[in-house]
């Protein structure tokens, strides 16, 4: 790791600790504070022998129950940015990818390059990666990839001869942070309606939710598009939803031939 980096943005992957890798592990070590979202016990997650060495900020106390989504992710930003002192490093450890659906560590990256902070980010396995496992389902030739609540209010128009990955779906509808209450199907219900103005009402997708924790099974549950808004809360909790394709490409004839 070099020597120079004064934040680490981490992504520690899906399931804690498996995901865990070497670089992670290397960059957590060589940080003097750790400000995170990951509310895993840090023994299962910290680099061995750290433990209680390394002072862990939970981040989430940042957050503020009902404001805007992304004030809580620029209040927390700063929060760690602010952190950064000469001769001290900082660690932001976050789920996943950081550069995968964290505004946190988006709004490091920005912060940092406008204060020319040295920084470096640490890679770890996405949902994205996790769901197509868990599906068996390759990304190949085309995957669409959306925040949910971002397709609807922007009114794109997904491609029906390519699979699609709607994120967040648990939160559809509301920028607002919502932490004491559990999502209903029923929230769905715009969502399911601007779908079935491309897809058939009766096209089987799947709301897919991948294991967290070592022995935690993975949740995939099949279900007609139509019938969306009658999945129960358990199944609805932080998934996504995948839509496979239903139609095929129209291939241009010409070009295929050069590629011969």
């Amino acid at each position: 790791m070099p020597g120079t980096t004064q934040l680490y943005v981490i992504g520690l992957g899906i399931k804690i600790p498996d995901h865990v890798t070497v670089e992670a592990t290397a960059a957590m070590a060589a940080c003097n504070c750790i400000y995170t979202v990951i509310q895993e016990k840090p023994a299962l997650w910290l680099p061995r022998d750290t433990t209680g060495q390394i002072p862990v900020i939970n981040l989430l106390e940042a957050y503020t129950d009902g404001a805007i989504r992304t004030e809580n992710y620029d209040r927390a930003a700063n929060s760690v940015f602010q952190a950064i002192e000469p001769e001290k490093t900082v660690g932001y450890v976050t789920y996943g990818n950081p550069m995968s659906y964290d505004s946190v560590a988006q709004g490091l990256v920005r912060l940092a390059t406008g204060a020319g902070t040295s920084f470096t980010v640490v890679p770890g396995i996405s949902s994205v990666d996790t769901i197509l496992c868990d599906l068996g389902v390759d990304m190949a030739p085309a995957l669409q990839v959306y925040e949910a609540s971002w397709l609807y209010a922007s009114g794109s128009q997904l491609r029906t001869d390519a699979a699609a990955l709607l994120l967040q779906i648990s939160a559809f509808g509301s920028w607002r942070a919502n932490y004491h209450s559990r999502p209903q199907g029923s929230s769905l219900s715009s969502l399911v309606e601007y779908l079935c103005r491309t897809y058939p009402p009766d096209l089987e997708v799947c709301i897919a939710r991948s294991a967290g924790l070592r022995g935690q099974r993975r949740n995939a549950l099949r279900i007609e598009l139509q019938n969306l808004c009658e999945i129960p809360t358990s199944d609805l909790l932080n998934a996504s939803l995948y839509i496979p394709a239903f139609s095929q490409p129209a291939f241009d004839e010409a070009v295929l031939k050069q590629m011969l």
